[in-house]
C-alpha cells in the first residue's frame, strides 16, 4: 500500500512539473491565430580585431634608439551597447624583460619599449610605455563607429649600451580589446 501511495504522489508531481513547463497552454477553436511567441537575440559586447603577429627591431646600433616595423590594428564589426560607449585597445608585456639569444645576458626590459598610436581612422591614439604590470591605453575608438583601425602604430626599442650579445631577443605583448 505503501509503494502504491509513493507512485501516486510521484506521478501527481510529473503532472505538475510537465504542467508548469507548458505554462502557454490553453484551449483555441480553430483554425487560431492568437498565440505569440517572442524570439530574443541577445548580442553580446563583440569586435572582430587584427593585431601584428610580429614586430621588428633591426638594432644596428645599440648606443640609439631602434624604431620597430611599423604595426597594423583593425577593428571592425564593434558591437557596444549604446552610442556612447567607446572601444579602448590597450597592451601589457607578458614577461618584465625581453628573453636574451644566450641565458643570463643582459637584455631590454619591458619598459624600454615606448610607442606613439600613430594615424587612426575613427579613433584617438595615445602614447605610451611597455609594462609587465600594467595595460598600457594604444587607442580609443570614438564612440559609436564599427570600426577604427591604424596602418602605422609605431614602437620604439631603447638604447642599451650594455648588450652583449648579438641574435634575437624576444618579447610576446598581449592585446586588450574593451569596453569603456
Amino acid at each position: 500500500m505503501k509503494g502504491l501511495f509513493f507512485r501516486g504522489a510521484i506521478g501527481a508531481l510529473l503532472v505538475m512539473a510537465v504542467a508548469r513547463v507548458a505554462s502557454a497552454q490553453v484551449t483555441v477553436l480553430l483554425p487560431d491565430t492568437t498565440q505569440t511567441t517572442t524570439l530574443t537575440a541577445t548580442v553580446a559586447d563583440q569586435a572582430t580585431v587584427t593585431t601584428p603577429s610580429a614586430v621588428t627591431f633591426m638594432v644596428n646600433d645599440i648606443t640609439s634608439a631602434t624604431a620597430g616595423s611599423a604595426a597594423a590594428v583593425t577593428v571592425t564589426s564593434i558591437v557596444l551597447p549604446t552610442a556612447t560607449d567607446r572601444l579602448k585597445i590597450s597592451l601589457k608585456a607578458n614577461a618584465a624583460s625581453f628573453t636574451p639569444p644566450v641565458a643570463s645576458t643582459v637584455t631590454w626590459a619591458a619598459g624600454d619599449v615606448s610607442w606613439t598610436g600613430g594615424s587612426w581612422t575613427a579613433a584617438t591614439p595615445a602614447a605610451g610605455t611597455l609594462s609587465s604590470a600594467s595595460f598600457g591605453e594604444v587607442a580609443r575608438c570614438t564612440a559609436d563607429v564599427t570600426a577604427c583601425n591604424s596602418t602605422d602604430v609605431a614602437f620604439t626599442l631603447a638604447a642599451k649600451p650594455t648588450v652583449q650579445h648579438s641574435g634575437n631577443h624576444t618579447l610576446v605583448i598581449t592585446w586588450k580589446f574593451e569596453k569603456i
